[in-house]
């Protein structure tokens, strides 16, 4: 659970660098329409994948990849959401989407590495995924619907950070 959670944090950082840079700085690809990594992409494919995968982790080997592959699909179905919905470039969601693949895909396979020292007391397991995958389904629940505070902050006080920007470029040193 730590490594998705440093895995993810640092998801997060990107997704948040990119709409800052963009914000800040008009930093863009405009050939792919890109202007920032879709969060919604990221997330999803950080959080399903890897949930759905690791609560088949007592299942056979190919159960379990079915479950990561079920988990990376809606995940895809959420990034495609975003583009139809008009919220995001297919560029942004395939690089979010790409960008939590990565995530849960580097979680997966340490938890796997690890999992050949799995030990157990009683009914405790140090490998048991019960507890990750009610963190993770918690965190689409409570964020569902909501936007991430450095989105809204961004989007009220763009012109601001703009111009704070264009202040810094000119100012000598």
């Amino acid at each position: 659970m730590l490594a998705w959670t440093c895995c993810f944090s640092v998801g997060v950082l990107a997704v948040a660098a990119s709409r800052i840079a963009h914000a800040a700085w008009g930093v863009e690809i405009p050939a792919l329409n890109f202007a920032v990594i879709s969060g919604h992409s990221m997330l999803a494919s950080a959080v399903y994948p890897t949930t759905f995968g690791l609560c088949a982790t007592q299942a056979k080997p190919r159960t379990i990849a079915l479950a990561y592959l079920f988990g990376l699909a809606c995940a895809l179905a959420i990034g495609v959401s975003r583009v139809l919905m008009g919220l995001h470039s297919t560029a942004e969601v395939v690089t979010g989407w790409l960008l939590g693949t990565l995530i849960a895909g580097m979680t997966c396979s340490l938890m796997a590495q690890s999992r050949v020292r799995t030990f157990s007391v009683g009914k405790f397991s140090m490998h048991d995924s019960t507890p990750f995958a009610a963190v993770a389904m918690a965190l689409i629940v409570i964020c569902h619907g909501k936007v991430v505070p450095v989105s809204s902050w961004l989007d009220s006080n763009a012109s601001e950070v703009t111009q704070w920007s264009k202040a810094q470029a000119v100012e000598p040193r």
